[in-house]
């Protein structure tokens, strides 16, 4: 037979990051910056949470969008952090955050229609805008000599009558960019004037350098007027180690919330039973954990700028949040090719700029949640190649 694959399928390409990510694999000794999560484990306390709510009976299945109790803990967080009420009923737990911003892309955008992306950003958000059939049109941060920072009016001029839906992702990650409260209220603004959503990406919103939460969207649209234009997406993978757990969440409106379980409940149907309980746990007695983690990243972070700060190649903006360094290197037009390179040569696995769109090019993306003594190595191997040095 002719295999007739749906277009908004097809049009989904391998990302530039899992190719060298597969080559890393087959690398003996090659040191993984790569990926996008720490290699420090899952805190002992939560591991042992799932394992009791295992043994207790939390084997079967839950409701859709999360058992009730989790829903609570995370707006008893929500509100802690953010000072902002959300009702149970207006938070849907998920199996990852990726999840949730598909289902929330998908609630919204279709053929015919078109996002605006604020960029470079992780590919799920224009990959989840192609497989629901609509067009991603990404708006690139501006870059000045003290950091990136929102260009709003490109954004504006991006907007059409078939746009639906504005997504940014702050902390960002590939960039370390954090948006202001300025930036948000300005977002806001195009979105009550143009009748949009605002897709919030806050995943790493607990690991900053100079503030201990990132600003959220949540408290800026607050109002009751403002909730029906607003997903705020979260998740447990960065905060709490918790990657291959698989356990994320969206705040909304209630009747957003509901469109996306009921949805949700063809696609994945609810979170894992015990790792909504272990996620209970982790939100309720995590605190000290995070201060622990945040510390180990900032460290981290200094490590990096001190050893390639100075290279006179490259162009290194010290990252306001998440856990990421994002390296401009003079001349490069090929980061794909150089992130095969560097594997090759060096030992060492960075992200190409451009599995970030077309404004991450001449950049490679460093992850420094790793051990000291793990960035170490990396980053003496890469100070000493040609294409750092």
């Amino acid at each position: 037979m002719t295999l007739r694959f749906r277009p908004e399928l097809e049009g989904v390409t391998e990302s530039p990051l899992v190719q060298v990510a597969t080559l890393a694999e087959r690398t003996p000794g090659c040191i993984k910056l790569c990926y996008g999560e720490a290699d420090l484990p899952t805190p002992e306390f939560i591991v042992r949470a799932a394992h009791d709510a295992a043994l207790a009976g939390h084997t079967f299945y839950t409701h859709t969008a999360g058992v009730p109790e989790l829903r609570e803990a995370i707006a008893a967080k929500v509100h802690e952090l953010h000072g902002v009420e959300h009702r149970p009923s207006e938070i849907i737990c998920t199996v990852g955050g990726s999840m949730a911003i598909y289902l929330a892309i998908r609630a919204f955008v279709g053929s015919g229609d078109n996002a605006v992306i604020v960029s470079p950003a992780y590919a799920i958000y224009v990959n989840g805008v192609v497989m629901a059939g609509g067009e991603a049109r990404q708006v690139p941060l501006a870059r000045g000599a003290s950091g990136f920072t929102l260009d709003v009016e490109r954004i504006a001029n991006a907007i059409d009558a078939r746009t639906r839906m504005i997504v940014v992702n702050s902390p960002s990650n590939p960039t370390g960019w954090m948006i202001t409260e300025t930036e948000q209220r300005a977002l806001a603004e195009l979105a009550a004037q143009h009748d949009l959503v605002i897709l919030s990406d806050e995943v790493y919103e607990r690991l900053t350098f100079s503030v201990e939460t990132a600003p959220s969207f949540s408290r800026v649209m607050a109002a009751p007027a403002d909730r029906d234009r607003l997903i705020v997406i979260n998740s447990f993978s960065k905060t709490y180690n918790m990657t291959g757990w698989r356990l994320g969440w969206a705040q909304a409106s209630e009747r957003t919330i509901r469109v996306m379980y009921a949805a949700a409940e063809f696609m994945t149907s609810n979170p894992t039973a015990m790792v909504q309980q272990a996620g209970i746990v982790a939100l309720r007695g995590g605190e000290d954990s995070i201060r622990e983690l945040r510390a180990h990243l900032a460290a981290r972070r200094d490590q990096v700028i001190a050893a390639l700060g100075a290279l006179s190649r490259i162009t290194l903006l010290p990252s306001q949040g998440a856990f990421y360094a994002f390296l401009g290197i003079d001349g490069l037009t090929n980061s794909a090719q150089l992130a095969s390179t560097l594997v090759r040569e060096a030992g060492v696995a960075l992200a190409p700029g451009a599995a970030f769109g077309q404004s991450g090019e001449g950049h490679m993306r460093l992850c420094f949640a790793a051990t000291e003594n793990t960035l170490a190595e990396a980053l003496q191997r890469l100070g000493t190649h040609s294409a750092f040095d």
